[in-house]
């Protein structure tokens, strides 16, 4: 898969000094990018959202990489370890554990940081659980969508968001955990 990622890849530029903002499947290891794939294989640095869960993922496609663990709770410090890296013209990969980082996930403040920095960040597209739900629904109507992402845990914060949602004219996408449906 290695090889015919690469192959599928010649010809792109891949600058060195910065961060690659990969998609990850969002359950169906078969939805992931020959592009990320690619990428996964070139870093030299892979930070994740969960180590453990990014381990299995790489695994899985064959891939060894030094791991990074950038998560909600130390994104900022973890920011600081990822920009040495780009300081010194490494390429970073970040993963979240499903879908695209920053995304309803981890990775907003380490894109910042490392736009702040100056270093470039580049996407990597893969599966959209948003773009994926909407092609399902059939809402013809659907010309414009907000991804409003998860909606608060607790009963009455969750009521009030979702009364906010119901006064909006166009589609909403909404993430849930499956154990919470």
């Amino acid at each position: 898969l290695v090889e015919a990622a690469a192959l599928a890849a010649q010809g792109q530029q891949y600058p060195a000094g910065a961060l690659y903002v990969v998609a990850t499947p969002i359950g169906n290891l078969a939805d992931v990018t020959l592009r990320a794939v690619h990428v996964l294989g070139l870093v030299d640095a892979i930070a994740c959202e969960d180590t453990r869960h990014s381990a299995a993922l790489l695994g899985r496609l064959a891939i060894t990489k030094p791991l990074i663990a950038a998560h909600a709770h130390n994104e900022r410090s973890a920011a600081a370890a990822v920009l040495e890296r780009l300081a010194r013209g490494e390429r970073v990969a970040y993963v979240s554990d499903a879908g695209t980082p920053a995304v309803s996930d981890p990775g907003a403040e380490l894109v910042a940081a490392a736009r702040a920095a100056g270093h470039r960040v580049v996407p990597i597209p893969g599966a959209s659980s948003a773009l994926a739900a909407l092609s399902v629904a059939g809402d013809v109507a659907a010309a414009a969508f907000t991804v409003v992402g998860f909606l608060p845990a607790r009963g009455g914060e969750r009521a009030r968001a979702v009364a906010a949602v119901a006064q909006q004219g166009d589609a909403q996408v909404l993430f849930e955990a499956p154990h919470r449906i």
